[in-house]
């Protein structure tokens, strides 16, 4: 599975970024997302700001702002 954060203008609602996650997050990334049922790779969730935090602290970068609207999505490789 690949996730992907992506950020979205609040005021345009283009996509202005993305942050690839690193392979074989799997685990940790169901911990964060609270996930109970396996992905299924189609899937989209908006992001809490404690949910983006946990993700910057696995991926090693800061990304989250006030002025964007962020999401994760999981994608068949």
């Amino acid at each position: 599975m690949k996730y992907i954060v992506e950020a979205f203008d609040r005021s345009s609602e283009f996509l202005a970024f993305e942050v690839e996650l690193p392979e074989n997050c799997d685990v940790r990334l169901k911990q964060i997302m609270g996930w109970t049922a396996p992905q299924r790779g189609d899937e989209g969730y908006d992001l809490s700001p404690s949910q983006a935090a946990a993700i910057e602290a696995l991926v090693g970068k800061e990304f989250y702002d006030d002025d964007h609207i962020f999401q994760l999505t999981c994608n068949v490789d």
